[in-house]
C-alpha cells in the first residue's frame, strides 16, 4: 500500500517517471496485492500525462493507449476498466487531432500529397473522431483544386 501511495504522491507532483517507478515496484515486488491493479491503471494514467498535446511525440500518447488497452483486457468487470476506455477515447481524438494538423501543415506548404496521405489516415483510423470529417472536407476541398 506504502508503495502505490508513494506512486500517487510522484504523480500528483508531476514527478512522473519517479511515479511510474513506484507503480512498476508494486507489480513487480507484491504481483498477488490488491494495488496491482491500482497500479497498472496509474501507470496508464501517468504515461498519458506525459502525452500533452497532439503537437508533441506521440510515443507516450501511444505507450499509454496500449497500457489501457491492456488493463481494460486483464480487468474487464474492474470499475477503472470504463475510465481506462475514455482514457482511449481521448487519447484516440488526441492522435487524429496531431494528424490533422500535420496534414494541415503539409498544405499550407502545398505539399497537397503528403497532407492527402495524413487526412486519410484520420478518416480510415479514427472514422468516429471530429477530425475525421474535418479531415474528409479537406481531402475534398484539395481534390476540386485538381
Amino acid at each position: 500500500k506504502a508503495q502505490y501511495k508513494l506512486g500517487v504522491v510522484f504523480k500528483s507532483l508531476m514527478r512522473y517517471y519517479e511515479a511510474e517507478d513506484a507503480f512498476n515496484k508494486v507489480i513487480t515486488n507484491y504481483p498477488e496485492s490488491e494495488w496491482v491493479e491500482a497500479a497498472k491503471y496509474q501507470l496508464a494514467t501517468t504515461r498519458a500525462a506525459l502525452s500533452h498535446g497532439p503537437e508533441y511525440d506521440q510515443g507516450a500518447s501511444e505507450e499509454a493507449k496500449k497500457r489501457f488497452e491492456d488493463f481494460v483486457t486483464t480487468h474487464p468487470d474492474s470499475v477503472l476498466s470504463y475510465d481506462a476506455e475514455k482514457n482511449i477515447m481521448q487519447l484516440n481524438e488526441k492522435d487524429a487531432e496531431g494528424n490533422y494538423n500535420t496534414g494541415r501543415f503539409y498544405e499550407k506548404q502545398k505539399a497537397f500529397e503528403s497532407a492527402k496521405i495524413y487526412y486519410e489516415y484520420v478518416v480510415r483510423n479514427y472514422p468516429k473522431s471530429q477530425w475525421s470529417a474535418k479531415a474528409l472536407e479537406r481531402i475534398q476541398i484539395m481534390e476540386k483544386r485538381k
